[in-house]
């Protein structure tokens, strides 16, 4: 028996969970193994390992081919939740799972608390508020971890994508009027560590400390690549209207994480120290 099993086990946050003391009594699933999609296939699964905790990495997280795709998105992160939820309470297991910023509108200047009004501008943050709710209904004891702009190892993520992206092109450009806070995948894990400690329950948001727009957390991985390389690049901030992507996306998405601090008395580290961290001991 395990006591963690973590469904979506070969991406880039189960990656962190996979590698944290302690979360190392796991058994991590994936396609084609398992599919979340499937309650029969989870079911089986959870009736015969019995963990005490399901957590839920698996997720559709292409914001763009959301819009287009949005019933397969809608299944894997509302219906493929709902699951989850259901084979959890069928079989007293505790459920973690992890939402996201784009919950909210994110049109004013304002910091989101996790009870504020949620209205979500395009179809990724529906069907994952939908998850939320579906999981909610039936499970109201589970752990929901709003995160936002998630970055780590061992998965494409904006900033590995752009570290390559600046080391192979003279110029980028990249937009500078969306700001969010970033959020690294071993923080994500150390955060949930500490939930489950204090036994929480609930919405709770965590993110590194630190407001950024695209542009500023690009500027600041080039300067940390700068020290580690020898090559120049050109990095100019554009309007979103300038960039070429349809997809409605909030402009000030900024989660508030007074409730974590205040539940697990810890403090977040700021977003440049995390980066850092990430940029010096992985290979992008």
């Amino acid at each position: 028996m395990k006591r963690y099993v973590i469904f979506g086990g070969n991406g880039m946050l189960a990656y962190a969970f996979r590698n944290h003391d302690h979360f190392k009594d796991h058994l991590a699933l994936d396609l084609p193994e398992c599919d979340i999609t499937d309650l029969k296939r989870v079911d089986k699964i959870v009736s015969d390992l019995k963990p005490e905790y399901l957590i839920n990495c698996a997720a559709f997280t292409d914001v763009t081919k959301a819009e287009i795709e949005y019933d397969k998105a809608h299944i894997i992160n509302c219906v493929g939740v709902e699951n989850l939820a259901i084979i959890a309470l069928k079989n007293g297991c505790k459920l973690i799972h992890f939402s996201t910023d784009f919950v909210f509108k994110g049109d004013k200047d304002i910091v989101y608390n996790e009870d504020m009004i949620t209205n979500p501008v395009n179809h990724y943050g529906k069907s994952k508020l939908n998850g939320e709710e579906a999981l909610l209904k039936i499970l109201p004891d589970a752990l929901i971890i709003r995160i936002s702009w998630l970055y780590g190892p061992n998965g494409r993520n904006f900033a590995s994508i752009i570290s390559k992206m600046m080391l192979e092109k003279p110029e980028l450009n990249i937009v500078a009027d969306q700001f969010g806070k970033t959020t690294y995948t071993f923080d994500v894990v150390e955060a949930t560590m500490n939930l489950i400690n204090k036994k929480a329950k609930g919405i709770y948001h965590f993110t590194n400390e630190g407001v950024s727009s695209r542009y500023e957390f690009t500027k600041f991985i080039y300067e940390i690549m700068k020290k580690k390389n020898d090559f120049n690049c050109n990095i100019s901030p554009i309007k979103a209207a300038e960039y070429n992507d349809p997809t409605p996306r909030p402009t000030w998405s900024i989660l508030g994480t007074e409730k974590y601090t205040e539940a697990t008395q810890t403090v977040i580290r700021d977003w440049k120290v995390a980066l850092e961290e990430y940029i010096q001991n992985y290979e992008l």
